[in-house]
């Protein structure tokens, strides 16, 4: 595969560090934004890292980042929307900006910044019939089934995966549009041994696979010109009974 050039928002921690950096050792060129620096961010712009400040709640903003992109890189291969914030529905309760906040930032920024990336960034109709471009959306495995004590995240995710299907229509053919869907992926520090038996209980692969598989899922929609409006769940399987 030839050297991409490759967008993702949200790569100071987690899959999107790991994501980062496994790209970044593949060879290809990587743009990252963020809010915070980190450690892991300092580390992935010594490997290489083009990181580009930028809040997702600032939408007055994106027209601009959008042209930041542009004069770090002449085309976009693929842009990972992996970003994400995360609130339950008592602190929501407590301050409704934060349902709001989670709505902007899993949903219409990111459909804002794609648009903003293709004006700013063009893909365009290849005479071979492929894809210029890929925008993969990360969203969460858990759509499905519901969590009852997370209703505006997952509603939040749910929109934004809903809306892969209209945003592969509006950019056809020049981009591919899909999404990838984690269940549990790694535990927080924090979580306890009776907690992550709980959680492993409940799979029908009960084991903790860590951020690879996210990196691998990428790896194979860029390798396969094919797939277009998908979601693949990285789920390990869920049992019936909680």
């Amino acid at each position: 595969m030839r050297e991409q050039s490759i967008l993702i928002t949200g790569v100071t921690r987690r899959v999107g560090a790991h994501l980062a950096g496994h790209l970044l050792e593949a060879g290809h060129r990587v743009i990252g934004t963020y809010r915070r620096e980190t450690d892991a961010l300092r580390m992935l712009i010594d490997k290489g890292l083009i990181a580009l400040p930028l809040d997702l709640l600032e939408r007055d903003r994106l027209e601009a980042f959008a042209a930041e992109v542009a004069g770090q890189t002449d085309r976009l291969d693929l842009i990972v929307h992996n970003a994400s914030i995360w609130h339950g529905d008592a602190d929501c309760a407590a301050d409704p900006e934060l349902a709001a906040a989670m709505y902007t930032v899993h949903v219409t920024s990111p459909i804002e910044l794609t648009e903003h990336l293709q004006r700013a960034l063009p893909a365009r109709e290849r005479n071979d019939g492929h894809a210029d471009r890929q925008a993969v959306f990360l969203t969460d495995a858990h759509i499905d089934e519901g969590e009852p004590d997370h209703i505006h995240y997952i509603a939040s995710k749910a929109a934004i995966e809903s809306s892969i299907r209209s945003l592969a229509l509006r950019y056809a053919p020049h981009t591919r549009v899909n999404a990838i869907a984690p269940g549990l992926l790694m535990f927080h520090p924090e979580d306890d041994a009776e907690y992550r038996r709980h959680r492993l209980n409940r799979r029908l692969l009960p084991f903790e696979p860590g951020p690879g598989v996210v990196s691998q899922t990428v790896d194979y929609l860029m390798a396969c010109p094919l797939i277009n409006q998908a979601v693949i769940r990285l789920d390990t399987g869920r049992r019936w009974e909680n």
